[in-house]
């Protein structure tokens, strides 16, 4: 549907909010001002949010006028642009250019929650055409807390308020999300004598909720010494296999923190920490404050 505020070439779906779900529609004056800041006029946001447990949503839009990148991190959801059909699960990029006809929507028996965004400007296009050579699909991406990051902070930034810095800082944040999927899409895979640290980390993805040893995670890239491990893997990514488990598990923490009413013990317990403690500490490490605080810091 057509929103009030929002220009006719910007379209967003009328899903019913829930007590955790969001969208941010850009008022015409601040839309006028980002498309013709030297900052912000070659690709910025139209429109964002972020839908929890979409049950019902779905939406076709026959002619868009603008670009809309949708990620999904839990459930699945499926989509049609004529040239390519198919499901939508956690991890997947939905890539849907201007001027494609498309519908999408939430599997009714496990629907997906995710997080979108409206983007307008001349280099959409172009920015859309090299995440997407083929224009219009569903790219498997995998679960990535860097782009879940991407999007919260996209919508921390812009949230009840109409300042232009916020938004200038919204169009930087597009440009560098659509640029690191890009970079993720087209990483080649590991040598002979690497680490597939992508398949390792997807690996990570699937096993939040659980507490992996060194030796597990040292299994799961195929290297038996897990001294050999640490070496190949610190040399990849200049950090410790434990440490990027725990800071993902601590990703996953402020999303459920976000996204939930559970408490500080069940949302470590649903991270794999069986010491509420022990969980509060990493959190503390990793981000500079408590669970709590971080819940009541808006």
């Amino acid at each position: 549907m057509n929103h009030p505020g929002l220009p006719a070439w910007a379209e967003t779906s009328n899903w019913p909010l829930t007590g955790h779900g969001e969208r941010i529609l850009l008022p015409p004056e601040l839309l006028q001002a980002l498309s013709h800041h030297p900052l912000s006029q070659g690709l910025h946001p139209l429109a964002m949010g972020f839908y929890p447990a979409a049950l019902g949503h779905q939406m076709r839009r026959p002619s868009p006028a603008d670009h809309l990148v949708i990620y999904c991190v839990e459930g699945e959801g499926w989509y049609d642009t004529g040239a390519h059909q198919g499901t939508v699960s956690a991890g997947d990029l939905l890539v849907l250019p201007a001027g494609r006809p498309h519908a999408y929507g939430a599997r009714g028996e496990s629907p997906w929650s995710l997080y979108w965004v409206h983007l307008g400007g001349p280099l959409a296009a172009r920015q859309m055409a090299e995440l997407d050579p083929d224009a219009a699909s569903c790219l498997g991406l995998g679960l990535n807390e860097q782009m879940v990051q991407y999007f919260h902070q996209l919508l921390e930034h812009t949230r009840a308020t109409t300042q232009i810095d916020a938004f200038l800082f919204a169009a930087h944040l597009c440009r560098t999300l659509l640029s690191y999927a890009t970079l993720l899409r087209r990483r080649p895979p590991a040598g002979p004598r690497g680490i597939d640290v992508e398949a390792l980390h997807r690996y990570m993805q699937a096993h939040l909720d659980q507490r992996l040893t060194l030796e597990d995670l040292a299994a799961a890239a195929g290297i038996e010494s897990r001294y050999q491990f640490i070496r190949q893997y610190r040399a990849q990514t200049g950090e410790t296999p434990v440490k990027a488990f725990l800071r993902m598990k601590v990703a996953r923490a402020c999303y459920l923190l976000d996204t939930s009413d559970a408490t500080v013990a069940d949302v470590a317990a649903a991270c794999g920490f069986d010491d509420p403690y022990y969980f509060s500490r990493v959190f503390r490490s990793t981000t500079g404050t408590s669970p709590s605080r971080y819940r009541q810091r808006d």
